[in-house]
């Protein structure tokens, strides 16, 4: 099994090929982009043998760096994944190295051409806009550093409130508006009743509600039922694991994401994300251009690039985006069935051409 530092210092003959992917490719890189490596690897095929199946990609922590092996690129061609299809075209000038076994592959590369292709593009781009406002609950709804803490998520009803008196009988209020401390107090079960607990004071001889992390029921003894009794208590678990999901997501994405890319949405001069929609626009035209030519776009060039980079600085409205790329999808639709394209890709022939390649190095590279 290769490892991810000896294919990028390519002194590992299962190294097949290697380019520059991303906007490096498709010519709409900026000073900020980044540098997405993509590589092919190969594997004996007594690897494919054993109980242990070898893993099929090998990345970096952010995915700048993916290598593939050829049973999953060939996998994921057959499924016509526009990513991996983008590998057969790639321009020359992006790729950093090449072997025997890519240029078979790339003289075959039209068994991967199918109007299955142009149905995934154009799905991934509609994809795409569904994500074009999802910055929405990062960038509008920012998470504070702290994480959401249990008490946040606690409501009781006091035990005065229960039987009413002057105020509306048994309506929860929020632990924090109260200003308890659950230290200072023991829960018991309440039954019948799902994250409902009745609630016991016991001041500075209490163990606490929340220890070690979960929320922990004490037996009760009797005599201490009617005069420890606070109130009842409702703890929504489910509530408070959803936000510590939330919160780690968005911390994640702070400390990963491209702070040029948001830097016009946070600003609010710009209601979507600006890159979703560019690569929406370059699926769409790509698609086509399968649809149209036999083979997609990868560099783009004249007045689609313009038009792409455009879409990339918000020279455009949502809306009059959503209509440009709804536009080009339908056209696409309107067309596919006359297209002279396979409907699908021949899964007989990949598989036999699997074998072939991987024979081919073998003996190259025993």
């Amino acid at each position: 099994m290769p490892a991810l530092d000896t294919l990028l210092d390519h002194s590992d003959p299962a190294l097949l090929f290697e380019c520059v992917g991303g906007s490096h490719a498709y010519g709409t890189a900026t000073p900020e982009s980044d540098r997405d490596l993509r590589g092919i690897y190969a594997l004996p095929s007594a690897t494919y043998l054993g109980l242990d199946a070898p893993a099929a990609q090998l990345a970096d922590a952010r995915n700048d760096i993916v290598y593939y092996s050829l049973r999953r690129v060939l996998e994921l061609l057959t499924a016509a994944n526009p990513n991996m299809l983008e590998l057969l075209y790639m321009p020359a000038d992006c790729v950093c190295s090449s072997s025997p076994e890519m240029d078979l592959l790339l003289a075959r590369r039209e068994l991967f051409v199918s109007r299955q292709c142009v149905q995934n593009h154009i799905g991934y781009a509609l994809g795409q806009v569904k994500k074009a406002r999802g910055q929405n609950k990062w960038i509008n709804q920012p998470q504070p550093e702290q994480p959401p803490a249990k008490e946040d998520y606690c409501h009781v009803i006091p035990r005065e409130r229960l039987a009413g008196g002057d105020a509306p009988p048994c309506r929860p209020l929020p632990l924090r508006a109260l200003g308890w401390d659950l230290q200072a107090f023991h829960a018991a079960r309440l039954e019948h009743a799902r994250d409902g607990y009745r609630l016991y004071r016991y001041g500075d001889h209490a163990r606490g509600v929340f220890r070690d992390g979960m929320l922990v029921c004490e037996p009760i003894p009797i005599e201490d039922e009617a005069p420890r009794f606070a109130g009842l208590l409702f703890y929504h678990e489910q509530s408070w694991k959803q936000a510590m999901v939330d919160h780690q997501n968005y911390w994640t994405w702070r400390r990963e994401r491209n702070e040029a890319r948001w830097r016009q949405q946070e600003a609010g001069e710009l209601d979507y994300d600006a890159k979703n929609l560019m690569h929406t626009m370059r699926l769409l035209l790509s698609g086509e251009s399968i649809l149209e030519h036999g083979r997609p776009i990868v560099r783009f060039e004249g007045e689609q690039r313009s038009l792409l980079l455009d879409i990339r600085q918000g020279r455009f409205g949502y809306d009059e985006l959503i209509a440009m790329a709804h536009t080009i999808a339908d056209r696409c639709a309107r067309h596919l069935d006359e297209s002279h394209l396979p409907a699908h890709i021949d899964l007989e022939a990949a598989d036999a051409l699997l074998h072939e390649l991987t024979r081919h190095w073998e003996l190259r590279c025993p």
